[in-house]
C-alpha cells in the first residue's frame, strides 16, 4: 500500500509542519492551506486515517461542523470571500477530506460551483511561500 500523504502530515508533531500544513490543529482535525491556484482553498483533514464520512466518531463529526463554520468565517475575514462551497471526494488521496473553498463575489462564470476545480486541475498552483503566507493570515483571522 502506498503510503498515505495525508497521514504523513498527520504524523508530524505541529511544530514540524510548516504554517501551510497548519492553518488549524486540534486534536482530531487538521486544516491545510491546499496547493491550489486559488488563495484561501483549505483541506480539513481527521487527524486519524479514515476514508469515508460514514466511519468519523461522534466527536470527530460534531467537530468537523464548527471547523467548517469557522473556516468559512475566516474565508470571509482573511480573502474576502462572499461565501464559501464545501466539497468532500476523497479519491485522488483515499483519505477522508473536505475541501473548503472561499467563493469570491467576482468569481468568474466557468469557475463556479463544481467547476471551481478548474483552479486545481488547469492552473498552475500557489508556492509554498505563497501558500505560508495565506495561512499566517488564516490563522491571525481564526475565530
Amino acid at each position: 500500500m502506498t503510503e498515505c500523504t495525508l497521514c504523513a502530515g498527520n504524523a508530524r508533531a505541529e511544530s514540524e509542519l510548516p504554517p501551510r500544513e497548519r492553518v488549524r490543529m486540534t486534536e482530531n482535525w487538521r486544516v491545510i492551506a491546499h496547493r491550489s491556484a486559488l488563495p484561501g482553498w483549505m483541506l480539513v483533514v481527521p487527524r486519524r486515517h479514515v476514508e469515508s464520512l460514514a466511519d468519523l466518531t461522534e466527536l470527530e463529526a460534531a467537530e468537523l461542523g464548527t471547523l467548517l463554520r469557522a473556516g468559512t468565517r475566516t474565508l470571509v475575514d482573511a480573502v474576502g470571500a462572499d461565501r464559501s462551497y464545501v466539497m468532500q471526494f476523497s479519491e485522488g488521496i483515499r483519505h477522508l477530506h473536505f475541501s473548503l473553498v472561499p467563493r469570491m463575489a467576482d468569481l468568474p462564470a466557468d469557475r463556479r460551483g463544481a467547476k471551481v476545480g478548474a483552479y486545481n486541475a488547469q492552473d498552475t498552483p500557489l508556492g509554498e511561500e505563497e501558500r505560508d503566507q495565506i495561512a499566517l493570515s488564516l490563522q491571525s483571522r481564526w475565530p
